[in-house]
């Protein structure tokens, strides 16, 4: 019984010790994160027939995000502008942008649970946390040495990161595991190379011109 309950004691103490570790400030990341992407499952063989996208380049400065999808017939860059506080997909053949999604609005927030589980990726030790939908379970292996600055997405609707689960404190995920009926999508960091980003590179492009909603999607 006096085991068991050490054992207990010790577990909510290594909770508590992870709790903090995320807690703790540290300098918000800026640069450039490179990932895998892998698909499984029986929906898998349909995607593929449209020769889906194997990498992904996550680029980060403060609350602007620039996210390339490559490696597969249609290249797509999306960008989150917090100035107008929308997604959009940038067209460069073309100068033009189109916001991502028509009358987006801030989807709702799933509190992220830490699971116990741990892994290394790329040398960094990652700890698990779940985030449960009604219909998609999402895990995430996060280090809490990689994170961005919360306060800065404090009022944006649209523009938000797609990570910024409450109980991850802005740790930027170097592994997600994406869950549907049929479906898996695993995406892995590759390589991070911490960088200075001109913040100008994260804009749009002043001779764009701006659409509404992509017709094309």
């Amino acid at each position: 019984m006096m085991r068991h309950w050490w054992a207990f004691a010790w577990w909510i103490s290594w909770l508590w010790a992870q709790g903090e570790a995320f807690r703790a400030p540290v300098p918000p990341f800026e640069g450039l994160i490179r990932y895998k992407v892998k698909i499984k499952g029986e929906k898998a063989e349909i995607l593929r027939e449209n020769d889906p996208p194997t990498e992904m380049h996550l680029y980060i400065h403060g609350n602007r995000f620039l996210v390339n999808e490559t490696g597969g017939a249609f290249p797509i860059s999306r960008l989150y502008e917090p100035d107008s506080d929308w997604v959009y997909v940038l067209d460069p053949p073309n100068k033009r942008a189109f916001k991502y999604e028509k009358g987006r609005k801030k989807s709702k927030n799933y509190p992220a649970v830490f699971t116990g589980d741990s892994l290394q990726i790329l040398g960094q030790w990652c700890y698990a946390f779940r985030v449960q939908k009604p219909d998609e379970e999402i895990i995430y292996y996060v280090s809490p040495k990689y994170r961005v600055d919360v306060s800065l997405f404090a009022g944006k609707k649209r523009a938000q990161a797609f990570f910024l689960n409450e109980g991850l404190y802005g740790a930027i995920p170097l592994k997600m595991i994406r869950k549907q009926e049929g479906l898996t999508i695993e995406v892995t960091a590759v390589k991070i190379q911490p960088m200075r980003l001109d913040p100008e590179s994260l804009k749009i492009p002043k001779e764009y011109e701006i659409w509404g909603y992509d017709y094309r999607r």
